[in-house]
């Protein structure tokens, strides 16, 4: 849990950057920004931090070790007071235009920014934030000259949203900080840049990342791989899908056995699912094999990938919530068309 209910502005830096593979260059400020007063200190809190939910965490990694990772040892270099915010400022910013790579990729300001009191959870920490903002809205401004009432339409940033954010957390320092980050602009191969090529982050091993990552998998078997290997209809699909979600949501504890006795149920679809996972797991960040909290806030956020609605042509959208002895499924030989027989007590 990430909050911000104590959390204020120490200093401010602001450059420029454009996209490398333009030659656009960037332009660098000769000195930290001043914040002028209380309000505008306020203002700016809310729209560097507002982008974060503070639920999904990652730290820092590399191919070679955390040292081959460079905001990284920015970011140690200025939590260890060995360099100025101003001068790891510049560094952050020279190493994001060495990553603006793609021809999709928008120059804007860079917001170097240094916070004290963070709520990590139980812990107050010093935070050390990179934004990016990339794309500019009109606005109109009213004025009184005295004798009538004027505008005056310019184009500025909108403080409800800024477009790429980043927060660097200062604890786990020997496991690569804890991160959290924020790409409004997260479609198409642009993106990568951000999360991969310039912070070079990772899904921190926690129950979060572990219940999205095990849901995400097992919805992936259920809709790609079961109807492949067994013949079975949509609505049994659809249970599997409904069983799984109701187990993380019915268990605090995840138990590998425990889920497929529950969920899968046949032997020969449970040694599957093995199969799969294994191959799964040869990829991914975790194994699943030791069991973990189930985290209640990443069940609710994967509960809505999981589709439980049953297309019929483009005439009937039917959501099957449980309960399949109450469904049907036949064929009319006199239609030539398939049907399904619903069966319940009520109607709303």
């Amino acid at each position: 849990m990430l909050t911000f209910l104590d959390a204020y502005i120490m200093q401010l830096c602001i450059h420029k950057t454009g996209n490398r593979n333009m030659d656009e260059g960037y332009s660098l400020s000769k000195a930290p920004t001043e914040i002028r007063d209380k309000d505008e200190r306020t203002e700016l809190l809310k729209f560097f931090t507002g982008s974060f939910q503070g639920n999904e965490f990652f730290n820092f990694t590399s191919p070679i070790g955390l040292t081959g990772n460079n905001v990284y040892n920015v970011a140690k270099s200025f939590f260890n007071d060995e360099t100025e915010l101003y001068d790891a400022s510049v560094d952050i910013t020279k190493l994001l235009y060495q990553e603006s790579n793609h021809p999709k990729i928008s120059g804007g300001e860079v917001y170097v920014v240094f916070m004290k009191g963070v709520q990590y959870f139980e812990e107050e920490v010093e935070a050390l934030g990179i934004f990016k903002s990339e794309n500019k809205a009109p606005f109109m401004k009213i004025e009184n000259n005295g004798e009538v009432f004027d505008y005056k339409i310019d184009e500025g940033i909108n403080l409800a949203a800024i477009d790429k954010a980043c927060l660097i957390l200062r604890t786990n320092e020997d496991e690569g900080y804890r991160v959290c980050i924020r790409d409004h602009q997260n479609k198409g191969e642009e993106a990568v840049y951000w999360k991969q090529e310039f912070l070079g982050l990772e899904a921190t091993n926690d129950s979060y990342h572990k219940t999205k990552e095990f849901m995400a998998m097992c919805k992936d078997y259920v809709t790609d791989v079961l109807p492949q290997q067994f013949e079975v209809a949509r609505t049994e699909q659809i249970d599997l899908l409904n069983k799984s979600v109701s187990f993380f949501k019915t268990n605090e504890q995840f138990d590998y056995e425990s889920f497929t006795r529950e969920v899968m149920q046949e032997p020969q679809i449970i040694e599957s699912f093995n199969n799969f996972k294994k191959d799964y797991e040869d990829t991914a960040p975790f194994d699943f094999n030791d069991g973990f909290d189930i985290s209640g806030v990443a069940v609710k956020k994967q509960s809505k990938i999981f589709k439980s609605i049953l297309k019929l042509d483009k005439n009937f959208h039917v959501y099957i919530h449980g309960n399949l002895d109450m469904i049907e499924r036949g064929y009319d030989d006199e239609r030539r068309m398939n049907f399904y027989k619903l069966y319940y007590n009520d109607e709303a």
